[in-house]
């Protein structure tokens, strides 16, 4: 962790330097031997977040974290877009409404809009959930590269959260198939006994899944059917041409 903490110090130090910081410099305001600043800038240099001027020898931030922070306010802007229609959404069919985006080889929910007629399962903003066993999850699944989503399912450890968990890759490999004709997910108690989720993709203008709208629901109290699918996938439409 004294690493860890070390580099992010010294990203911090080196963004206020617009001339750059030298290892000597680091070493005097981290207060550290100048070997242990030299490592830190070592390993933020082979991650490509500082770079080095050749004939000042002194560090700069390096454009990697300017695509960070665009990332970051690509989801803000993701969620000021699609927070409208999920309000709608979730009033008109009665159900919790999650927006969800990748994050490495998981899910991540975004953003979530409770309703009063929550399932027992708890969508938590925030939380990242594997691929496999997720409405949202088996959506982007479903829409990437075929070989790509079989060697995340591959490396991750799928548990039998529930008697009906699909776990095995051929079963998964035809649902993913299942999923792309029809153009929306559904998970019948495969996360947890007497839940359903279902998702639909959320595109860009070049066709890219950047997030999936997902619901959440009670089985024994409102099951997911064909009108509440309907809903979802018109205003998983509606966000995908605002984002275009």
């Amino acid at each position: 962790m004294q690493l860890v903490d070390r580099a992010l110090k010294a990203l911090e130090l080196i963004s206020r330097e617009p001339q750059g910081m030298s290892v000597s410099e680091l070493s005097q305001k981290l207060d550290i031997p100048a070997s242990s600043a030299h490592r830190v800038l070592a390993g933020l240099k082979d991650n490509h977040f500082v770079t080095q001027n050749e004939e000042t020898k002194k560090y700069h931030i390096s454009y990697k974290i300017f695509n960070l922070c665009s990332a970051v306010r690509e989801q803000d802007s993701l969620i000021a877009l699609s927070r409208p229609y999920m309000r709608k959404l979730s009033q008109e069919i009665q159900k919790t409404v999650i927006l969800c985006v990748m994050s490495g080889d998981r899910l991540l929910n975004l953003d979530c809009v409770e309703n009063s007629d929550a399932s027992i399962y708890m969508v938590k903003t925030g939380k990242e959930m594997p691929l496999y066993s997720t409405s949202a999850g088996r959506v982007f699944a479903a829409y990437m590269p075929i070989d790509r989503a079989m060697r995340i399912f591959e490396r991750t450890a799928r548990r039998q959260e529930t008697p009906y968990t699909k776990t095995d890759l051929k079963e998964l490999l035809a649902e993913l198939q299942r999923i792309r004709r029809q153009g929306y997910a559904v998970i019948d108690e495969e996360l947890q006994v007497g839940v359903q989720g279902a998702a639909c993709p959320v595109q860009d203008g070049a066709g890219r899944v950047v997030a999936a709208l997902a619901l959440t629901t009670v089985k024994s109290k409102n099951s997911v059917d064909e009108a509440m699918i309907s809903r979802l996938k018109f205003y998983a439409g509606e966000i995908s041409k605002e984002i275009s």
